[in-house]
């Protein structure tokens, strides 16, 4: 009888003391794919400026992606600063298993983009993100991502 008590006021402990670091999350889901002109973006404004952040993107892809990596451009913009990156993360590895989490044919992937960020001042920040998808000598990139389900940012406190 003890031992019972004793795991229920442990499990009642370790569920109230393990505090959620989302800050702030958004997601999108698209049906037919990721459109190159389908920008994902959030906006943040940090209560407190000496907290430190984590940025993550979240890509749940099927059995449908074509490619074993992805190419996005992430952009930071507030009052004071812009800042773009040109980012490849992997999809699979390279027997074709597809890389994340997940059940059947959706895997989930949280890919990091920047960790223990300082966002300058109390000012709002957007975040946007859209796909930069080419096949080999092609400029104008995919028009649409098959097989990317949802894409979403989510920041946490670092």
């Amino acid at each position: 009888m003890k031992t019972k008590q004793f795991i229920f006021w442990m499990a009642l402990f370790l569920l109230f003391s393990c505090q959620n670091k989302i800050v702030k999350e958004k997601t999108t889901d698209f049906n037919t794919g990721w459109s190159k002109d389908s920008i994902v973006s959030l906006k943040f404004k940090p209560a407190d400026s000496l907290q430190t952040y984590d940025i993550y993107f979240l890509i749940r892809n099927d059995q449908n992606y074509p490619y074993s990596n992805i190419f996005v451009i992430a952009q930071i913009e507030n009052d004071r600063q812009i800042s773009t990156d040109t980012l490849e993360y992997a999809m699979a590895d390279a027997q074709g298993n597809w890389l994340g989490s997940g059940i059947w044919d959706l895997k989930e992937s949280k890919l990091v983009y920047k960790k223990n960020w300082h966002f300058k001042g109390h000012k709002p920040t957007m975040i946007k993100l859209r796909q930069a998808v080419r096949k080999a000598g092609n400029i104008k990139g995919d028009s649409i991502l098959r097989g990317i389900k949802t894409v979403g940012i989510i920041i946490e406190k670092h």
